[in-house]
């Protein structure tokens, strides 16, 4: 089993997410913080073209359109599918700074999509969450 959030298994994100069916405009790119992890403060980029994710890069270099800080337990339940991204913006359990309408209408249809979710299933199975 590989630790969420660790290198390997933002390698294995990359990996199960690469797939995703295409979808047109939905583009952007998100750096996600995610504080108070068994491994620390952990910080990565997901870039997105046309629907899917076209590379997972661990650390905080680089450019994003918007940044999504979560904490663990909140992080855990979206990675798990048991927390909506929406409801979690809404009611505080995330924070957006930049520009959360590139997250949140933008990439709406990839992280809260049900080929999101499918393509998570098995790295989800597979991930130890401490």
């Amino acid at each position: 089993m590989t630790q969420f959030l660790s290198e390997e298994w933002l390698a294995e994100l990359a990996t199960v997410s690469a797939g995703l069916p295409e979808q047109s405009g939905v583009d952007g790119t998100v750096r996600f913080v995610v504080t108070s992890t068994p491994l620390g403060r952990v910080e990565f980029r997901i870039a997105v073209a046309d629907g899917g994710v076209s590379d997972v890069l661990p650390g905080k270099p680089g450019d994003s359109d918007a940044t999504v800080t979560w904490k663990y337990p909140e992080a855990v339940a979206w990675i798990r599918g048991e927390l909506d991204p929406d409801v979690a913006f809404m009611t505080g359990q995330c924070k957006v700074e930049g520009d959360y309408e590139a997250y949140v209408y933008g990439l709406r249809p990839l992280f809260a999509g049900d080929s999101w979710a499918s393509s998570l299933a098995g790295l989800v199975a597979e991930t130890r969450f401490e």
